[in-house]
């Protein structure tokens, strides 16, 4: 296809796609009815009082609370009043918007459910969903409440402050498992001063906040909250009226209910601090507009509840829903991600030190792949994570979109960079170990002359051998660096989708899964010892780089394990952070035994596959003899121990002599020697070892030299033999 027209192509989609949907005549006659049903409701409400009652709104009796609710709901008010005499003692949050958490339990009572009217049909799916967020109205289908205790999460968010104001929460409840989860979105009314809020669910069967005002159990209250809740009733009837005139349909995937669901309505009393008015104002004040004035410290906001669902017939209490203000709680999140930004700095300072230190084919060659590709990959999968955190938190932006920033650096640029270029020197050992093993597949006997077979003609081509492909072509690494960039990116992609679907499972195994996965984002160090082990190589990463790493990417789960208040709300378990703490240190310790016992002193020798050991044991006889290149050095497995004589060599980089450990051991009439001596594979022995290299080529030098010599040439310096890497 012509690129134009293909360009052309995608345009025209784009504004097919963009462009509002009209409503059809259907819809806009539906819609049209729903209006006229909430003006209804506003008229029925405009014309009621407390002591006639709520009048004819839709699942609304009279009274409306049984007697069993209405006594506690005025216990619960009445618990945080404060005496004529003490007032200057009580202090409430004006505005409350936050997260609080908390218990719950369920009240034994026998209470009755009433009946509420059948849903009827003025709305169908298409008008709800074409009404945007301005309704109030939220016909969740949530069932029955059987459990009899559990957990509940009140998401509370207040945009005026004032006297009398009108909330919005999302209630969750659910048991203590974590299962069996309600989302239940309300709407009500706040009493600053005295602390005391009552919200309710709306639906088309249940007029929840049209019936609030005759909730708040005194006239007092009901005159008090008459008009802003007819203030909020006539700006969204308003906006819902604009809609109409304007005749789109945005798009809003509203729920539409069920007539099996529960409503609620729900009683909550903040708890007085322990600040005076004044000061409890000057937190406020300071928290929302900033000027750096000085306060006490910030209190917890406190609240009890008592919800009760008049359709299903059940009643719950909760003694302590305790959290904080959304500013504190932007502040601490901030505070996060200033130290998560120092944290991903280091990162990039020790990433930087440890690729400048294995800049050679023969360091590089030492190194894990999936080590460093394990890093990476969490590297990304906290990126995206800090980059959603900036942009559906507005009040962080900033911090968070810094270390989003550099945690892309470090992934980008920095890892992915360090992967390619791991990936390149190892990909000839890749490819040999692929051909060799295409080649022990393919082989066939070679095909025998018959005595029928006639000779080709002499001016016939003769025939060309077969070559593989991989050497005939030979390529730049391009399409392989590609492939590594597709992979990446699609397994960091099916990482982030596997945990966001784990995230909506039940807590025990979304518990499982967690922890399972924390073990294994910090098994990053296995490859690297596995792959010692298969080289018989050591010290590939650099100590500082080593240490470093695994401080920082534990800081993190520390937090989430140890940290009450984390950012994420994660359960504190100090067990599993020890575990995962013990399990990281293991792997560290792994490693700097492999340095300094040998990579392989763990794994028994059947098991390996052939390396050279740079190490060997010197015995008396091949010292006497020297080391020539017709000895050859002999690896004891005498039990018996020897006598360890030092004598003078010197090395042929630094010209310094050598101090050689000579181990003693059976001679050849089979007679042991000193009766004194230390075994061969003793620790001391082992360690002794550790200052000397001896080349397949009988040179010796100390380990040090010969080592920061592989580095660059992987030659013996005295005559140029090739050397098997470390």
């Amino acid at each position: 296809m012509d690129p134009n027209r293909a360009g052309l192509l995608v345009f025209l989609l784009i504004i097919m796609l963009l462009t509002p949907e009209s409503s059809s005549p259907a819809q806009k006659s539906a819609f049209q009815e729903f209006l006229r049903v909430q003006k209804s409701r506003r008229d029925v409400l405009l014309n009621t009082t407390f002591e006639g009652g709520p009048g004819d709104l839709e699942g609304i009796s009279n009274p409306i609370l049984p007697p069993e609710i209405d006594v506690r709901a005025r216990e619960l008010w009445e618990s945080q009043v404060p005496p004529e005499n003490k007032r200057d003692e009580f202090s409430f949050y004006s505005n409350i918007t936050g997260l609080m958490r908390g218990d719950w339990k369920r009240l034994d009572m026998e209470l009755n459910a009433t009946e509420l009217p059948g849903l009827s049909d003025y709305m169908t799916r298409e008008t709800a969903n074409s009404t945007g967020n301005v309704m109030w109205e939220s016909s969740v289908d949530t069932r029955n409440i059987t459990d009899s205790e559990g957990v509940i999460t009140l998401d509370i968010s207040e945009s005026r402050s004032g006297p009398v104001q009108m909330v919005e929460a999302n209630l969750n409840i659910q048991n203590k498992l974590g299962k069996n989860g309600h989302d239940i979105p309300l709407r009500g009314i706040h009493f600053a001063d005295t602390g005391n809020i009552v919200m309710a669910t709306t639906s088309k069967k249940f007029a929840g906040i049209f019936s609030l005002p005759h909730l708040t159990l005194t006239e007092e209250r009901f005159n008090q909250s008459f008009t802003p809740l007819v203030e909020e009733i006539n700006a969204t009837i308003a906006e819902l009226e604009s809609i109409y005139q304007r005749d789109i349909n945005p798009s809003y995937s509203g729920p539409t209910g069920s007539p099996d669901s529960c409503e609620y309505i729900v009683y909550l009393q903040i708890h007085s601090s322990a600040l005076s008015p004044e000061d409890l104002s000057i937190i406020e004040s300071e928290l929302r507009f900033p000027k750096g004035q000085p306060h006490e410290d910030i209190p917890k906001v406190i609240l009890s509840s008592l919800i009760y669902s008049p359709n299903c017939g059940f009643a719950l209490e909760s003694r302590s829903v305790a959290g904080e203000k959304i500013e504190r709680y932007w502040i601490r999140a901030s505070n996060a991600a200033q130290v998560g930004t120092l944290l991903t700095l280091i990162q990039i300072w020790l990433l930087i030190r440890q690729m400048n230190d294995t800049n050679t084919p023969s360091t590089v060659s030492k190194l894990s792949f999936w080590t460093v590709g394990m890093m990476a990959l969490v590297d990304g999968y906290l990126c995206m994570g800090y980059l959603s955190a900036a942009i559906f938190i507005e009040s962080t932006f900033l911090p968070f979109m810094t270390v989003a920033f550099l945690s892309f650096l470090l992934v980008s640029v920095f890892g992915m960079r360090y992967l390619i270029l791991i990936y390149r020197i190892q990909r000839p050992e890749h490819r040999a170990q692929q051909q060799q093993q295409q080649q022990q597949q393919q082989q066939t006997p070679p095909a025998t002359e018959t005595p029928d077979a006639l000779p080709l003609p002499v001016t016939a081509t003769p025939p060309t051998p077969q070559t593989n492909g991989n050497n005939a072509q030979e390529d730049d690494g391009r399409s392989d660096v590609s492939l590594l960039y597709s992979r990446f990116y699609f397994i960091l992609l099916g990482f982030i989708f596997a945990t966001l679907n784990a995230s909506t499972w039940p807590k025990p195994f979304r518990q499982m899964f967690q922890r399972a996965l924390f073990l294994l984002v910090n098994s990053y160090w296995v490859p690297q010892i596995y792959r010692n082990i298969m080289r018989g190589c050591r010290r590939a990463f650099k100590w500082e780089f080593v240490l470093g790493m695994s401080i920082i990417r534990l800081a993190p789960m520390l937090y989430l394990y140890l940290f009450q208040g984390n950012i994420i709300f994660h359960e504190v378990e100090p067990i599993w952070a020890m575990i995962i703490v013990g399990w990281v240190w293991l792997q560290v310790c792994t490693l700097a035994s492999q340095e300094i016992l040998g990579p392989r002193f763990f794994v028994p020798g059947n098991l390996l596959p052939p390396s050279y050991d740079y190490h060997p044991p010197l015995f008396v006889p091949d010292l006497e003899g020297g080391l020539g290149s017709g000895d050859q050095t002999t690896v004891s497995t005498d039990s018996n121990g020897g006598v360890i004589v030092v004598g003078p060599t010197d090395c042929a980089i630094c010209m310094h002599p050598i101090d050689l450990p000579r181990e003693a051991h059976h001679d050849y009439n089979g007679e042991g020697g000193s009766s004194g001596g230390i075994s061969t594979s003793s620790p001391t022995a082992l360690l002794a070892r550790r200052n000397y290299m001896v080349t397949p080529c009988r040179h010796i030098f100390h380990t040090q030299c010969l080592e920061s010599w592989m580095r660059f040439k992987l030659q013996c310096p005295t005559c140029r033999n090739a050397l098997p890497p470390l």
